[in-house]
């Protein structure tokens, strides 16, 4: 049997993205009980968030490539089935290496599905790539959004966290079956992508830009998803499931800005979009720092909003830039999303056990400002080029 229509195909791919959006906001908002389980400090850990983080990115990449060279189905299976089975085993035992491959395992099984499912979807619709790729996004902040509220739940009324885990790994196993069967995502290049364009790629100034935008960022905002309920408790003195509704309040927001940035990129340059919403990222990270009390907590729910299209507007920018080569240039990027995670997580752990937690924080806007200025200096540029190629010719399949 084979599955070809179109909206089975997008069905399933907007479901494997927002359970990895549930998978991320499973280990943040758990970490604290992960951490009475394991036994372990806040920098041991922030590991476990940080090799998530590197399996991501070392997998993005190479999923990218892939999705230029092989069927995108299948890198979507072998995501789907190596996340399900990494969520089944995460804390069956309390070894602190058992359950740190199993977090690299289950962030190389995630890097898979988003740089599978972002290939998969340009394919599917190479005309509305913006606004395509912020709803698939949107769909990541729901499934981001969940998360907590099941875990808080679970966490509050004393159950088991791995049950959380486990019944996520079995709803990716069955993704991975159905990708099995499913064929429908066409690829834009003529030809399949060589390691001699990947490399050219890597040359080019503009690309390069954007890869350090992001690695700066989206690693704070990866890492703000995972920190956000350790950092409300343990150094604004919130409960653990007043910090969770936040949390849950952030990702709200998230959605409905993925949203909105979708109607928006339809109308607006993505680089706009970019540029705008990196200003407001980074005014809602120092409130936060700085506040006391509800205003940082508000402060720290409206930058779900502030960095909500941030990263589906980098791809669609991205994809409009180098179109030729769109699949190895999203998984690069988002490559570089997941490396920047890991390496503010990781800076973000060491001083907060150094110091204190609020002193971590500065981590965050740090990163952002520089993100900020560095893609302010490019912003005429990217502009005048993205008007030149909002349309770019497609190559006949």
């Amino acid at each position: 049997m084979v599955i070809q229509n179109r909206t089975l195909i997008t069905t399933a791919t907007f479901t494997s993205l927002s359970l990895v959006g549930m998978s991320y906001t499973f280990l943040g908002t758990s970490l604290p009980s992960v951490r009475s389980f394991i036994g372990t400090d806040i920098e041991r850990a922030s590991m476990l968030t940080a090799f998530l983080q590197l399996g991501f990115a070392i997998t993005n990449i190479a999923g990218g490539i892939l999705s230029d060279r092989m069927n995108r189905e299948r890198v979507l299976l072998s995501g789907c089935f190596c996340t399900g089975s990494a969520a089944l085993l995460f804390g069956l035992w309390p070894g602190y290496l058992f359950n740190l491959l199993v977090t690299t395992c289950m962030g190389i099984g995630t890097g898979l599905v988003q740089s599978g499912s972002n290939a998969l979807l340009v394919g599917l619709y190479p005309d509305r790539k913006g606004a395509i790729l912020n709803l698939h996004h949107t769909l990541f902040a729901v499934g981001s959004l969940i998360g907590p509220l099941i875990m808080g739940n679970l966490i509050t009324h004393q159950i088991r966290w791995q049950l959380g885990f486990g019944a996520l790994g079995l709803v990716f196993w069955s993704l991975s079956l159905f990708f099995s069967f499913a064929r429908g995502g066409g690829t834009e290049s003529s030809s399949k992508t060589s390691l001699a364009q990947v490399r050219d790629l890597l040359r080019e100034r503009d690309f390069i830009v954007l890869l350090l935008v992001c690695f700066l960022a989206i690693g704070a905002q990866f890492a703000l998803l995972f920190f956000a309920v350790t950092f409300l408790k343990e150094a604004k003195g919130f409960s653990i499931g007043v910090a969770s509704i936040c949390l849950s309040v952030y990702l709200i927001l998230l959605g409905v800005g993925r949203l909105t940035c979708s109607w928006l990129s339809l109308r607006l340059r993505s680089s706009t979009i970019i540029l705008t919403l990196l200003v407001f990222f980074l005014i809602t990270l120092i409130v936060t720092w700085r506040g006391e009390g509800w205003v940082a907590a508000v402060a720290l729910t409206l930058s779900g909003l502030a960095c909500s299209g941030i990263f589906p507007s980098l791809l669609a920018l991205t994809g409009t830039l180098f179109y030729k080569v769109t699949g190895s240039a999203l998984g690069i990027l988002a490559m570089m999303s997941g490396l920047g995670g890991m390496s503010v997580c990781w800076v973000t752990g060491l001083i907060s056990q150094r110091t204190t937690l609020t002193v971590g924080f500065v981590t965050f806007a740090i990163s952002s400002l520089i993100s900020l200025v560095l893609f302010g200096l490019f912003y005429p540029h990217f502009l005048r080029e993205e008007k030149k190629l909002r349309e770019p010719p497609r190559n006949p399949s």
